[in-house]
């Protein structure tokens, strides 16, 4: 059985649905923690939505999304990649939760939420294109739960 999965796509929101329908099969087929795949559709729909949204460049084509995971030892990992303007998600400062939904600045809750859910995140900048790699810990066959979730 292959372990891995991939989705390429230009980028047209109408498109979005095909990374979650290969996450899900994927998940299906590797019988993945509830939890898991919840948090993991999540992530994907806010990172690649984003790449669609704000990943072209301005007068020029769609941008073109690349989606591939694969299971490893202990853990899922799951790379967005796109060829759009080079801009690092968690850069941006994380937004202030303790203020009213009026009193926020728009924008960035989404990535603060996808901080939250995986064990691990980074961006990198390869070539022409964003490289966003999540990471989730799997439970252990004793039960241990991944770090985020023991808090």
């Amino acid at each position: 059985m292959d372990h891995r999965f991939g989705v390429t796509f230009t980028g047209k929101s109408d498109e979005v649905g095909r990374v979650t329908s290969a996450f899900a099969d994927f998940a299906d087929a590797h019988a993945l923690p509830a939890a898991v795949r919840r948090t993991m559709l999540v992530a994907l729909d806010e990172l690649v939505m984003n790449a669609v949204t704000h990943g072209a460049t301005l007068g020029g084509p769609g941008v073109r999304v690349t989606v591939k995971g694969a299971l490893e030892p202990g853990r899922l990992v799951v790379a967005v990649c796109d060829n759009g303007r080079p801009f690092d998600p968690f850069a941006l400062a994380t937004p202030d939760t303790t203020l009213s939904v009026e009193e926020r600045t728009l924008g960035g809750l989404g990535i603060y939420l996808v901080r939250q859910m995986m064990d691990e995140v980074r961006y990198s900048r390869r070539g022409d294109q964003n490289e966003v790699v999540l990471i989730k810990h799997l439970e252990t066959l004793d039960g241990a739960r991944s770090p985020k979730e023991r808090t």
